[in-house]
């Protein structure tokens, strides 16, 4: 799909289809100079855009006074609900000293899609650096299941516009990618899953040849009989008095004894 169609499927225009390009918040390439958009990913721009259209302001700040006395701005709801367990968790911990700075908190959260938030978190840097700690609003959240967290750090002060916009980007690029995510982590666990079936099929049957055959071939005593059946295929040599597998399975519910017998024979020590 060119920039054109998708700007009119997306109800936004070229010049944004292009960023959303750049920025990786659609899957994109470019083909002769133009960008084709990937039809499912900009579906998928589409409907996180969708979730984040509301209506009215849910979230504001609010005034309030700390332990000591000294006025705090704390981001609220704007229908009261508070945070915690019971409340908005979105809102936990989002205070500052600052009217700006709890503003600009209230304005991110209000545009980031429902699955994403932000917490303060401080940088700290090691005891050797002349650098001081500051502190940074983190995008937190995604898709239950993803793999991959998401990740953004901007600086608390930062200007409410490059804030929201930073946070905002990193959350639909992260969100744009989370089912593909999802999938290849099933994909990868339905593989490793058969896998542990047929190892643990394979010991079973390891298990019943020692039984009946008393110690197996070693891994050593298997890898020579393989080098020596390549040197034999190679140099087109044959014979010996004991013959055996050929593949690496036959040879390890080989007896050690019997593989013992098959590397002399292959040797033609004898």
């Amino acid at each position: 799909m060119n920039t054109t169609a998708a700007a009119t499927q997306a109800n936004v225009t070229v010049a944004t289809i292009r960023t959303w390009c750049r920025r990786g918040v659609v899957t994109a390439t470019k083909q002769a100079g133009r960008w084709i958009i990937d039809t499912p990913s900009l579906t998928r721009r589409i409907e996180i855009g969708a979730r984040m259209s509301r209506p009215t302001t849910r979230y504001t700040v609010a005034e309030t006074t700390n332990t000591y006395g000294t006025t705090v701005w704390s981001v609220a709801r704007t229908d009261g609900t508070t945070a915690g367990y019971s409340g908005d968790h979105r809102i936990d911990g989002l205070s500052s000293f600052k009217q700006e700075d709890a503003e600009t908190a209230a304005a991110i959260i209000e545009a980031l899609p429902e699955a994403y938030w932000i917490r303060k978190h401080e940088v700290r840097y090691s005891r050797s650096s002349l650098s001081s700690n500051y502190w940074v609003w983190r995008l937190q959240g995604g898709d239950n299941g993803d793999p991959q967290d998401v990740r953004c750090d901007v600086r608390i002060g930062t200007d409410r516009e490059t804030a929201v916009r930073q946070m905002t980007a990193a959350a639909e690029k992260h969100a744009a990618g989370s089912a593909d995510r999802i999938r290849e982590k099933a994909d990868r666990e339905a593989i490793a899953t058969a896998e542990a079936t047929v190892r643990e099929a394979r010991e079973t049957q390891l298990e019943e040849a020692r039984r009946t055959k008393g110690p197996l071939a070693t891994p050593k005593q298997v890898d020579y009989i393989l080098q020596l059946l390549a040197r034999r295929e190679y140099t087109g040599e044959g014979g010996g008095f004991f013959s055996g597998p050929t593949d690496r399975a036959g040879m390890e519910e080989l007896s050690r004894t019997d593989a013992s017998t098959y590397i002399t024979s292959l040797k033609g020590d004898y």
